[in-house]
């Protein structure tokens, strides 16, 4: 019966999501890890209320190319969500730590140090550079936001 279930929400999911959306102005030569699994591995919708909310180990048995970024997932319920809207679940910044982009610097990230605000998943180097961070996530997302559109030439994401 679970065989069943998968293989009708897999069918489903591939003939619903033939179309993924894509940004506009999106920039992947800016990307952190272009051409690499991204989040070493980690499920981007793990992190989300709707994939358990805790960070998971994807599989590469249920992976996603995303331009030219490559994502697994922990469940194939998971990467529906992610082929449904994956502009809400990609990192925020191209994968670049957002306290760094707050200080006009790309830094790589630590796929267990971040912070979910609203819909933008911010990665950090360090729970020192996401304490920072948190301590004014407006102001710091604000600084962030203007560097990336002027680094990347990217509208960051809402």
């Amino acid at each position: 019966m679970n065989k069943l279930v998968s293989l009708f929400i897999l069918t489903w999911s591939l003939a619903a999501f033939a179309e993924v959306p894509v940004q506009e102005d999106r920039n992947e030569a800016e990307y952190n890890n272009q051409f690499a699994v991204i989040l070493n591995g980690y499920d981007p919708v793990s992190y989300f209320a709707e994939g358990g909310g805790v960070p998971q180990k994807g599989s590469s048995n249920i992976s996603y190319v995303y331009g030219s970024r490559e994502y697994h997932f922990a469940s194939q319920e998971n990467k529906v969500h992610f082929l449904s809207d994956p502009l809400k679940y990609e990192p925020s910044y191209g994968s670049w730590c957002a306290y760094g982009m707050s200080h006009n610097a790309k830094i790589q990230i630590n796929p267990l140090v971040y912070t979910l605000n609203g819909n933008r998943l911010h990665f950090f180097i360090s729970k020192s550079a996401k304490k920072t961070f948190d301590g004014d996530v407006a102001s710091h997302e604000q600084d962030a936001d203007k560097y990336w559109d002027v680094f990347s030439s990217e509208a960051p994401r809402k």
